[in-house]
């Protein structure tokens, strides 16, 4: 099942961003992580700018990054997705935000809190095993090295 992921919120439940460091891209890096070690895909919708300047959409391997447009908010686009999906069903959408947790699952999706996919998120980093040398992307489709070379700070 593919995750529809409220970035803002995910990250609050991290403690938020730290001094002059949005840490997106630490998201990015850990809903990756997750991905590849439950072999699904995710969304992750962010509030503010993209990443990258130039583009409010990025698809990097097993994760999308989405930006709204000025004037909308992440919320709103999470909607619009899950409302715009085939089967929403089959989404499962991960927000603390009432409002949006009520209303797509009113639309037939599952949801988890951030907390709730944080404890989903260390049980699968506690069966990864370490790889020598992780600090460098094995493939360039690996979000690392796509991060690395498109936008990060990493």
């Amino acid at each position: 099942m593919p995750y529809l992921i409220d970035g803002n919120n995910l990250l609050g439940s991290w403690g938020g961003p730290q001094e002059g460091d949005d840490r997106r891209h630490e998201v990015v890096r850990r809903v990756a992580a997750f991905c590849r070690g439950r072999n699904a895909k995710a969304t992750v919708v962010f509030d503010g700018h993209p990443l990258r300047p130039d583009m409010a959409a990025q698809d990097l391997g097993p994760v999308s990054i989405r930006v709204p447009e000025a004037g909308r908010d992440a919320d709103s686009l999470i909607r619009e997705l899950v409302e715009r999906a085939p089967r929403a069903s089959e989404l499962i959408v991960v927000t603390s935000d009432k409002a949006l947790y009520s209303y797509v699952k009113t639309l037939g999706a599952s949801v988890l809190r951030a907390h709730e996919w944080n404890a989903l998120e260390r049980q699968i980093a506690s069966r990864r095993p370490a790889k020598p040398g992780s600090e460098k992307p094995e493939r360039e489709d690996d979000v690392e090295g796509w991060l690395k070379k498109f936008g990060g700070d990493s």
